[in-house]
């Protein structure tokens, strides 16, 4: 069960999957480089577009867990693709600069010899580790030839969010662009993804608002997305094997054998991800960012809101609420891009339990290269 649960936190907040959608790539140039994060080397690419005067920079900063620098990840039996390298390809061919690099320990986790001691690197890390690396991805770009070092925006995904959001602050970024983005606090997002999804997903194989271990198996093996189907292993016992499933037992509270899904399993979800980010590096408050939510009124720059009307992981109601917290603010004016169909990848989605992360569709990337040189010519 230990090991569901953290397999679970790896996929609710962004772990890409699959290739993007492809843009014309004609006079971009590549140019590779290695950080030093933390004493580990990482790689890193920088893309540029053909053309003697310098663009302007946009850094990408991936999700969730130990991503390359293309949003791809390590599964016991191969890789998942992300989709990241096709949105700097699109964006370089429209006249930027872009900056992606492998996160701290990534490139180890893809190499069976390293990567168990690399994920147990990885899961050390504090988000102000992943803040001072994106610190150290941006300023090297900024140095780099070809790069107007003025004119500089910074893109975070889910996770990746609240990152790109303290660093746009620090470094005075001429704009920030968040997907997906992270606006409650982390147990508090976890908690709205059974609210939303799980709950969607369950409920048909629960009777009268009541699921067995025979429904919680079936939801399993059932046709929904990762996400929903971690909500299916939430309900499963600590000591549950798949030899010998076990229902949650600290769950049912009336002892009858079976969970109510409203009134006894939902209540207690909050708590359980209150006990589970306060242990984590990661989302524990001495060691974490402020999310989206508490940033807002802070932030000075132009910010641009991307979101999928069927994404499973962050409900669309949050970027309505940070759009809603920005112009209450009064130091910017957001824009909010809203996609019907689109999921947490801003790819297809048929429902918010389908959400499984397909490539980014090509009207969000444009529309994000659109926003960006509206800024430049201000």
């Amino acid at each position: 069960m230990k090991r569901l649960v953290s397999l679970m936190l790896s996929l609710t907040l962004g772990a890409a999957q699959a290739g993007g959608a492809e843009g014309g790539a004609a006079g971009v140039h590549s140019r590779t480089l290695t950080l030093n994060l933390g004493g580990v080397p990482s790689r890193a690419e920088l893309l540029l577009p053909g053309g003697a005067a310098p663009a302007p920079l946009v850094l990408l900063i991936q999700g969730t867990g130990p991503e390359d620098r293309d949003g791809s990840y390590a599964v016991p039996g191969g890789v998942v693709q992300g989709s990241l390298g096709a949105l700097a390809r699109r964006l370089a061919a429209q006249g930027f600069a872009v900056m992606r690099y492998d996160k701290r320990y990534a490139a180890q986790t893809f190499v069976p010899a390293t990567a168990q001691a690399a994920q147990t690197g990885y899961a050390a890390l504090t988000m102000r580790d992943l803040l001072a690396d994106a610190r150290t991805a941006l300023d090297t770009a900024r140095r780099q030839p070809g790069v107007e070092a003025r004119q500089v925006f910074v893109y975070g995904w889910s996770e990746g969010s609240v990152v790109a959001a303290s660093l746009a602050q620090e470094a005075g970024a001429r704009g920030l662009i968040v997907q997906g983005p992270v606006v409650a606090g982390f147990a508090e997002t976890f908690a709205r993804q059974f609210a939303t999804t799980g709950l969607a997903y369950l409920t048909p194989y629960a009777q009268g608002g009541k699921i067995g271990l025979e429904g919680v198996l079936s939801a399993l093996g059932g046709p929904g997305s990762p996400l929903a189907k971690s909500q299916a292993a939430l309900l499963l016992d600590r000591e549950s094997t798949p030899q010998q499933p076990k229902l949650a037992t600290i769950l049912d509270t009336d002892g009858d054998g079976q969970l109510d899904l409203r009134a006894e399993v939902e209540p207690r979800i909050q708590g359980f991800y209150e006990l589970l980010t306060a242990a984590s590096p990661l989302y524990a408050p001495a060691t974490s960012l402020p999310t989206l939510g508490r940033l807002a009124p802070e932030l000075r720059m132009p910010v641009l809101i991307l979101q999928g009307e069927n994404d499973g992981n962050v409900s669309a109601q949050y970027a309505r609420q940070l759009d809603s917290a920005l112009r209450a603010a009064g130091h910017v004016s957001p824009t909010l891009k809203l996609y019907p169909g689109l999921g947490h990848s801003l790819g297809p989605a048929a429902d918010l339990t389908r959400d499984v992360f397909a490539p980014m569709a090509a009207q969000p990337m444009n529309d994000m290269a659109a926003w960006m040189k509206a800024q430049v010519r201000r």
